[in-house]
């Protein structure tokens, strides 16, 4: 398995307390959102300054039609799809239905706050094999979760499978295979993921520092119900051996810490399979696809995810700070 020496930390963030800071930063060519009712993903694409604004409304949020926003901007626009398709065939059919060429957009920014994990993965896996620069992505911290630590995101589970673009190449001996768990709220689909692969041994990546002071907690507490499925046997369920940390906005940092340890636990003993599952804040999402498409490609890993039928629309409340990711993908190839 091959850790190519590349530090994503010289990848620039910027910090925004308002929409309205975000919109002096910069003007797009062209902002992509994943619409819900958010608040934080509503004011961002209302405010930021773009030529074009595009909606994508995944069928996962069972929007009706009456309840999409109208659209009355002439550079803006909505794209609806058949719920029947996986996430490489929406993103496929956004790419057919807008006629949007990435590779010949200069300033282009995608929001991927409201995002569904597997659509923005293989959105990632996308960019890594076309002729396309730098985009801006951007991620907004919420104030506080509605329900807190009791806050539902998914429901209708269906299987775990592999995200599309993302199936590794197999190797038969199985003796050492890791399943590295983004571990966020959603205790169920840990647990769901941890039972697909109850041979690996589950290393989970916990946001630390949180989003907010007290989220750590929240997520520990959520994530601690699925200890039996995460265990590996071990008796404390903070281990030094099975859980990593890195700052729950900080795609960047993510993506190091993932590196450092695969290296750290390939030297050890070589993996024979590696599976990753992004269950954390999105921004984490984004830095294990951005390790993913420069180290795995062609190597004996994966990403695969729990998949379900329906997300909820809003699980959060307010806007603390906006994130601005700027990842120059011409330096991962």
């Amino acid at each position: 398995m091959n850790n190519k020496e590349f530090d994503f930390a010289f990848f620039y963030k910027s910090k925004y307390n308002t929409a309205d800071d975000l919109k002096q930063s910069k003007k797009y060519d062209l902002f992509l959102s994943a619409y819900n009712d958010s608040e934080r993903v509503k004011t961002v694409f209302t405010e930021i300054d773009s030529i074009l604004k595009h909606w994508i409304v995944f069928p996962q949020y069972l929007y009706e039609p009456s309840e999409l926003p109208t659209i009355v901007d002439s550079g803006e626009a909505l794209f609806t799809f058949d719920p029947a398709l996986n996430e490489g065939q929406i993103i496929r059919d956004y790419l057919k239905q807008s006629s949007i060429d990435f590779t010949n957009i200069k300033n282009i920014c995608i929001d991927i706050t409201g995002f569904i994990r597997p659509h923005l993965i293989f959105l990632i896996r996308y960019f890594s094999v076309i002729d396309v620069k730098s985009i801006d992505f951007i991620y907004t911290d919420p104030v506080k979760y509605i329900k807190k630590e009791q806050t539902d995101f998914s429901s209708e589970y269906t299987d775990v499978r592999q995200i599309d673009g993302c199936q590794g190449i197999h190797n038969p001996d199985t003796n050492n295979d890791y399943l590295i768990i983004g571990a966020g709220y959603d205790n169920l689909r840990i647990t769901d993921v941890s039972k697909s692969k109850a041979n690996s041994k589950k290393v989970q990546l916990f946001g630390f520092p949180s989003l907010q002071p007290d989220m750590y907690q929240e997520n520990i507490l959520k994530a601690y119900i699925s200890e039996e499925a995460t265990s590996n046997g071990r008796e404390s369920f903070i281990d030094p051996d099975s859980t990593i940390f890195a700052p729950a906005n900080d795609p960047f940092v993510t993506a190091n810490i993932i590196k450092q340890f695969v290296t750290k636990e390939n030297k050890r003993k070589a993996m024979t399979n590696l599976y990753f599952c992004p269950l954390s804040t999105k921004a984490q999402t984004l830095g294990m696809a951005l390790y993913f498409v420069t180290n795995c490609l062609e190597e004996n890993v994966s990403i695969i995810f729990p998949i379900c039928k329906q997300y909820s629309r809003e699980t959060t409340e307010g806007i603390a700070k906006i994130w601005k990711y700027t990842v120059d993908f011409s330096q991962l190839k």
